[in-house]
């Protein structure tokens, strides 16, 4: 019976799933794996799979390019332990772990209820509706309980419905219970959200339906918020993993994760021999998103005469997040040299002759002609728009060169001491503003000079983002104030208020501010900051306001619940002494507040009067509600005037027949 399976990614390519039912499980290439995997990143034998009372448990066999357990590198030959939804990258492989567990529900013994609610009247049952209590991540499981209280004398079968987060998330443990007369059942709704980049984090509006399957109109609904968090994980591609010098190849780089991850690409080889060109070293990628990268790769030194060269060098992605993931991808160069090996057999026979003549025209030697002009044919930067603090590649190309002299406005940067060196590192930590590149190329008395110009910026950083106060109190009008300082920017803006004030905020420069900005939140606001500098490059950073709901509670006793602003309305239920209620409008007095939240989605009103609000608001800053419920007609009873009869003689003396007087009853709506 299998304990477990793997579900195995690749990049642009199927899914594979493989069940796991062996205690030892091996991964890799070699053919004597229990899990062959026909892929040039990863080891030929790479980790392995030991399942143990129960727990399973992960070990890097000393692969080369190593195993990650959740963004972790694991240590080799020592064991990790899996749980469900785990994930492991080998290579440009993303593999996740899922348990298999054939065990039936079990049914869960009714917990002690501590939580304070509102029972309605008019329902007869009613549901109780315990949130998670806390935060899930992708892949993982989480849970929330469900009870229905059967308050009729017979046993009813109920249907529990969920919306709200994607239908491939929840599973309800039984859908469709039935409930004695009297008793309370339980059920488990469980939340799992997909391990995908499609998986948004935030919070997650749930609601929960319950009602009799043979009384589909009798529904109450229950409401919760799931929050997701967003996870990371990102993969490599290479096109080619053999190429020649000069020759381009494509990388393939794609954010596996639920969040915007911002990551950098580079180039590395063992012994500093090559030089790496990359179109785009820093790079920001949506959830799901890809980006194809171009690039090659260069022996440092020129080689005359002699045999091919094979060299290895490794592009490493590196995620700039908390989590400062870098994942290696080996490749191959191999380096030709300008003149074939054949050519060695024909110097040495040419030295023969050369020996000879040399004898001959050795007078002539003694004139030689002077050294050739040294050439710098080109002299190339890797972007000639750089922020302060980034590297500066510089990259030349010269001949007859014996001496490289490289400096910046002036001041000279140390390079080794090799002629064949064909580009430099530079920090520009120090550098601001317009930069001369010069190169300056010797060969005795002989020179020549490139030069070229790059202008070094002042990256932007947010020095400051203050939103006051942190924390509102939904449903009632009150300010926001906002300011900001954005070193670097020429234009700001703050967005995420659109559902608080109509109002824009911006401004053409690096700070801002604004006071007092009225509005009625409802929901957390998530304010952005966005800057912009004079070269396009845009930064952002956000602040998230909270919300509390405006809470009551009766000030003396139960208080009772209408169905509209005023005592002439019918009394729907009750709220029992001490029990805490949100509020969210008042009507055009000020003498009547909304209840909202009751069981089954309900809501009411009670007068302002019966009850104590939190310190945090005042009820006289609630939003009014213009539409709320007018008072019911009254209805008074009209009797008709008594019935006359009349008896007509005849002829024949019969006597007369009387029906009985009819009471006619008229309802008349009073003014």
């Amino acid at each position: 019976m299998a304990y477990g399976r793997l579900d195995i990614f690749v990049p642009d390519g199927p899914i594979q799933t493989f069940p796991l039912a062996e205690t030892t499980v091996s991964v890799g290439r070699s053919a004597g794996n229990t899990i062959v995997l026909d892929n040039n990143t990863i080891s030929r034998y790479h980790f392995s799979l030991t399942y143990a009372n129960k727990q399973v448990f992960l070990t890097d066999m000393d692969s080369a390019n190593g195993t990650y357990l959740d963004g972790v590198k694991l240590p080799g030959n020592e064991r990790r332990q899996l749980m469900d939804g785990d994930e492991i990258l080998i290579g440009n492989l993303r593999i996740i772990y899922h348990e298999v567990d054939d065990t039936p529900t079990v049914r869960l013994d009714p917990l002690e209820d501590t939580t304070q609610r509102i029972e309605m009247a008019l329902t007869n049952f009613y549901i109780d509706l315990q949130g998670p209590g806390q935060s899930v991540a992708p892949g993982a499981h989480i849970s929330a309980e469900l009870s229905i209280t059967n308050t009729t004398d017979t046993d009813e079968r109920y249907k529990v419905e969920v919306s709200g987060p994607p239908e491939d998330w929840v599973r309800i443990d039984r859908p469709t219970p039935l409930v004695a007369a009297g008793e309370t059942s339980f059920i488990l709704v469980n939340f799992k959200p997909r391990r995908h980049s499609s998986s948004k984090p935030g919070d997650y509006d749930v609601r929960v339906r319950v009602f009799p399957k043979n009384e589909p109109k009798d529904v109450l609904e229950a409401r919760l918020t799931l929050t997701v968090l967003a996870y990371s994980g990102f993969s490599i591609q290479l096109d080619k993993n053999d190429v020649e010098a000069g020759e381009r190849f494509r990388i393939t780089v794609e954010n596996t994760g639920s969040a915007e991850l911002p990551l950098s690409l580079r180039g590395r080889d063992p012994n500093s021999e090559l030089a790496f060109r990359l179109a785009n070293t820093r790079f920001t990628l949506g959830p799901g998103q890809q980006r194809v990268i171009e690039g090659e790769v260069r022996s440092r030194k020129s080689v005359l005469v002699g045999s091919p060269r094979r060299y290895a060098f490794d592009l490493l992605a590196q995620s700039h997040n908390h989590a400062a993931f870098t994942i290696p991808l080996r490749g191959h160069v191999t380096v030709k040299p300008s003149l074939p090996v054949w050519t060695l057999a024909a110097l040495a026979s040419g030295l023969a002759i050369v020996a000879l003549i040399a004898l001959v025209v050795l007078a002539s030697l003694l004139n030689a002609p002077p050294p050739p002009q040294p050439v710098i044919s080109e002299l190339t930067v890797n972007s000639t728009l750089v922020a302060r603090g980034e590297v500066l590649e510089v990259s030349w190309q010269a001949t007859d060169v014996t001496t490289l002299n490289l400096s910046l406005n002036g001041t000279p940067v140390a390079i080794e001491a090799d002629p064949q060196r064909v580009s430099v590192n530079v920090d520009t930590t120090d550098l601001n503003g317009d930069v001369e590149v010069r190169l300056e190329g010797h060969n005795g008395e002989l020179s020549d000079i490139r030069s070229t110009t790059i202008q070094v910026y002042e990256p932007m950083s947010v020095e400051r983002f203050e939103v006051m106060p942190a924390q509102m109190v939904r449903y009632v009008i009150q300010p926001l104030s906002v300011n900001w300082e954005v070193p670097g920017a020429v234009s700001t803006r703050v967005v995420g208020l659109e559902n608080f004030t109509a109002e824009t905020i911006a401004a053409d420069g690096p700070s801002g501010a604004s006071e007092s900005i009225l509005g009625i939140p409802t929901d957390p606001l998530v304010l952005r900051l966005i800057a912009e500098d004079a070269f396009g490059n845009m930064l952002e950073s956000r602040v998230t306001v909270n919300m509390v709901n405006p809470e009551c509670v009766p000030a003396s006793g139960a208080v009772r619940v209408f169905a509209g602003p005023g005592p002439a309305h019918q009394v729907v239920g009750t709220v029992p002494e001490a029990t805490i209620i949100n509020v969210d409008a008042r009507d055009n007095s000020g003498g009547w507040l909304r209840v909202i939240g009751l069981p089954g989605g309900l809501s009411g009103w009670v007068t302002a009067a019966t009850v104590d609000c939190m310190d945090s608001f005042n009820i006289n800053d609630l939003r009014i509600d213009a539409n709320a419920p007018t008072p019911p007609p009254t209805a008074t009873a009209t009797l008709s005037p008594t019935p006359t009869v009349i008896i007509t003689p005849t002829s024949t003396m019969a006597v007369p027949t009387l029906a009985p007087p009819t009471l006619v009853s008229q309802f008349t709506p009073s003014g």
